[in-house]
């Protein structure tokens, strides 16, 4: 993979519209350190729809594919230092970090800045919310600061619990997010799973989650979750090798009513995600 770092000139992304402003309780901002990701050529880089998006089509070098290179915006603690001290509005950002690339991708356990922008909010306690979407085990490092952020919330994406799928995840990456799942609610941080896109699942799926302790679960499928109505997806090389209809929300529905019926907060899509309450009603 191609490493290389950028002087950015901003670290918060306003968001107006699309996905993460679907819900009850839309997004502000989105927070990525970096372009690109270090997860493009692990299964789940065939399908992810940021390699559609401008910032790594323009910010890509001629040649490169998703999942060559990473570009890391290495002045990302600093500049989110300076745009928290002087929001106006910090009691109402509500941040995503990040859509497009993992927080907590393999490079981090070097490089440490997600745990650095962490400290930098550690030092606000006023902000409305803040969550850390990731399907990376190095986000068992920062559990105990993730906890303490009272704002916080940590996703954790797990598509699935089969490791049989030519487009899944291997074995080892299912049980390390689930054993990530049950150190973060036995640390005390909220936590929310993100079934994101739901891929094929075992009968025993359901009861596995729910056993995790998550209070919130979200359940999203490619037609609706890549930004698109399924046309990002259509164009990935995921498309090329799924052997089931990817378009049906069938399994994802069937997923949602079977955790429904013994959980109180099992939400859909967008409108999920956006659906983390503000602090005021929950506090």
């Amino acid at each position: 993979m191609n490493i290389r770092t950028i002087q950015a000139k901003s670290i918060l992304t306003p968001q107006k519209r699309g996905f993460l402003t679907s819900g009850e309780c839309p997004f502000t901002h989105s927070l990525s350190w970096a372009i690109g990701c270090g997860y493009g050529k692990l299964y789940c880089g065939a399908y992810c729809y940021a390699q559609m998006l401008p910032n790594w089509y323009f910010g890509r070098r001629k040649g490169e594919a998703w999942g060559d290179a990473l570009i890391i915006k290495e002045n990302a603690p600093e500049l989110l230092e300076a745009q928290l001290s002087r929001a106006r509005n910090r009691r109402d950002m509500r941040i995503f970090m990040s859509p497009v690339t993992d927080p907590y991708q393999p490079i981090e356990r070097k490089l440490r800045l997600t745990r650095r922008c962490l400290e930098v909010f550690a030092r606000y306690d006023d902000l409305d919310l803040l969550l850390i979407q990731t399907r990376g085990q190095a986000v068992v490092d920062d559990l105990e600061l993730i906890a303490a952020l009272p704002y916080a919330w940590l996703g954790i994406t797990i598509e699935t619990d089969r490791h049989d799928l030519p487009y899944g995840p291997t074995k080892s990456h299912v049980e390390r997010r689930l054993d990530a799942l049950k150190r973060a609610v036995a640390c005390g941080a909220p936590v929310q799973i993100a079934v994101s896109p739901c891929l094929p699942y075992s009968e025993a799926f359901a009861e596995r989650l729910l056993e995790t302790g998550a209070q919130r679960i979200v359940i999203d499928t490619f037609a609706i979750g890549d930004g698109s109505r399924g046309a990002r997806t259509a164009n990935s090389p995921f498309a090329a090798q799924a052997d089931y209809d990817w378009r049906a929300d069938d399994i994802a529905i069937s997923l949602y009513q079977q955790l429904s019926a013994n959980h109180d907060s099992v939400e859909w899509s967008g409108p999920g995600f956006a659906g983390i309450p503000a602090r005021q009603r929950i506090n």
